[in-house]
């Protein structure tokens, strides 16, 4: 069987994260950090959670090539704050808001539009970027609902995660699911020192295919009920979390 290269490197990587670490990154403490592997190509997309002097916080995404050590970039990290679509070598689609004149006090005597405002478009380290930018009271009507569910079993296909027999053992409701449906793309593997995970983390994004309408948002917190290991997942539009020296 042909591997190729790049696979190699990423895999490479990923152990001397895991074995070496990331100390504080100069002015910034990073508190989260996980990779994904940038399917066609030898690059590595970072989401990062860092704070600094004064209280002052930054996170977002920031695309690197594998043979370069992770750093806080805030000229080249990515606009939006979530991806609505699997990153790969020809696109990385995220989105973001804009006021439109419905922050603060304005909020509730705007009209909510969950059409895009506008759609910024650039390359970043060789690859095509599109920002989707949506008006601000529109984005948050949309993006909402938090889950939390154990989980039983899994199956991965190219694009989506299916979840099975969940429930939500934390809240009052005990909602139970026989099946759930994620598409990849922000899968987030929260890992112990054994590759174990601990939770699966997912932001999900509906958007129209064609017209870009922002349909819906929600964030997944999803415990395996069993033992389950990162290698059970491909790198496909899955991060996995990165331990931190303190």
């Amino acid at each position: 069987m042909k591997i190729k290269t790049h696979t190699i490197v990423f895999s490479m990587l990923l152990i001397c994260f895991y074995s070496c670490s990331f100390d504080k990154q100069g002015q910034w403490d990073i508190s989260e950090l996980y990779a994904q592997k940038i399917e066609g190509t030898s690059k590595i997309l970072y989401k990062y959670d860092a704070w600094g002097g004064r209280d002052s916080h930054t996170y977002g995404f920031v695309i690197l090539d594998s043979t370069e050590i992770f750093k806080i970039d805030l000229k080249n990290t990515l606009p939006f704050y979530k991806l609505s679509d699997i990153p790969n070598k020809n696109k990385i689609e995220g989105i973001s808001h804009e006021c439109y004149n419905s922050c603060e006090e304005e909020y509730y005597k705007s009209k909510p539009n969950y059409k895009p405002m506008k759609i910024n478009k650039f390359q970043s380290n060789n690859i095509n970027i599109e920002n989707i930018i949506y008006q601000y009271r529109g984005y948050s009507e949309k993006d909402g609902g938090l889950e939390s569910y154990v989980i039983d079993k899994f199956i991965e296909t190219k694009d989506s995660l299916f979840f099975y027999n969940l429930n939500d053992v934390e809240s009052m409701n005990g909602i139970h699911l026989d099946e759930l449906k994620v598409k990849k793309g922000e899968v987030y593997l929260q890992l112990n020192n054994n590759k174990e995970i601990q939770k699966i983390i997912v932001e999900q994004i509906n958007l129209d295919p064609i017209t870009k309408e922002f349909i819906d948002g929600r964030t997944c917190f999803l415990t395996p009920k069993k033992k389950t290991f990162a290698n059970e997942f491909s790198q496909r539009g899955i991060f996995r979390k990165i331990k931190i020296t303190k």
